[in-house]
């Protein structure tokens, strides 16, 4: 049997764990939960993808496609007491005021409760050593995307919000990596983002070009651009902005583009221990396409 994760939840319910970023796993006392049936682990995810809380008929309507008949209410009953059963909490689902909802004790022993804590902590932070540390510390909770595997519609909004929420907290370490001159965390961070979401502005794509002339060399800048031109034609049926390629010229001609650093192509002298080069950036987790052909 799998283990229990480690690093519990200090705030958490006693003896439950629940992991969502990568996963779908609840463990109670060392144990992973027993539904007794699909549907109570179901209804659990659900709730925790709506903590305001949702209506019994907008529960059966989401889940089941059921109207609020007896069969239909009794089988509600039945997954909630399931659900209570196997956290070993009867207070762990509660209503209030027509809407059902898992208790903020429930809800702290999630790993998006770590994420978004240490996303405030950043937020709240008052001098930039802070922030890049709890910015870490939320990178380290988000193992992936929110209840993958689960295909319903239900659960899209909030993985798109949790996604978004990692996407910024990569852009600011990458930002802050760049005011220290660190070229290659800042680009690691920044390529990190761009492959979570590439939609999230081409200026972060001319950014990551301007990155890479300088950790590496213009022909890996160049290929980036070639991949993320290839990326536009097929995912959104574009081309770049003038911008862009405006910039791409630059690099090709061995301009140095990078306005907030002083060195030339592939000479960045920082390293992350100070001696060693830095360590070689692959291409292809960048964009989800292949390779382009080269010229």
């Amino acid at each position: 049997m799998k283990p229990h994760p480690e690093t519990p939840n200090p705030h958490s319910a006693a003896g439950l764990q629940v992991l969502t970023l990568g996963a779908a796993e609840v463990w109670v006392n060392g144990q992973p939960a027993d539904w007794h049936a699909g549907a109570a682990e179901e209804l659990f995810f659900y709730l925790l993808s709506y903590p305001e809380g949702r209506s019994k008929e907008e529960i059966l309507d989401s889940l089941w496609g059921l109207p609020p008949d007896p069969a239909a209410n009794n089988r509600f009953r039945v997954t909630l007491h399931r659900i209570r059963a196997a956290l070993q909490n009867p207070e762990a689902v509660q209503e209030a005021h027509g809407r059902y909802r898992l208790t903020s004790e429930v809800l702290d022993s999630t790993d998006l409760h770590g994420f978004y804590q240490a996303l405030r902590a950043a937020e709240a932070a008052r001098d930039e050593a802070a922030k890049l540390s709890a910015y870490r510390m939320a990178l380290g909770q988000y193992r992936g995307d929110y209840l993958p595997g689960v295909r319903a519609d239900w659960v899209g909004q909030a993985r798109e919000e949790h996604q978004t929420a990692y996407v910024q907290a990569l852009l600011e370490v990458a930002l802050i990596g760049c005011a220290h001159q660190d070229c290659a965390a800042s680009a690691q961070s920044l390529a990190q983002a761009l492959r979570t979401d590439p939609y999230v502005g081409e200026n972060y794509h001319q950014r990551l070009m301007c990155c890479l002339s300088v950790v590496a060399d213009k022909f890996t800048s160049i290929e980036y651009y070639r991949r993320f031109v290839r990326f536009l034609k097929e995912e959104v049926d574009d081309t770049p902005m003038p911008e862009t390629r405006e910039l791409a010229e630059r690099i090709k001609q061995g301009e140095g583009v990078c306005p907030f650093h002083p060195f030339q192509q592939g000479s960045c002298p920082l390293t992350h221990d100070g001696t060693s080069p830095h360590a070689p950036i692959q291409l292809e987790p960048f964009l989800r396409v292949k390779p382009s052909d080269k010229n």
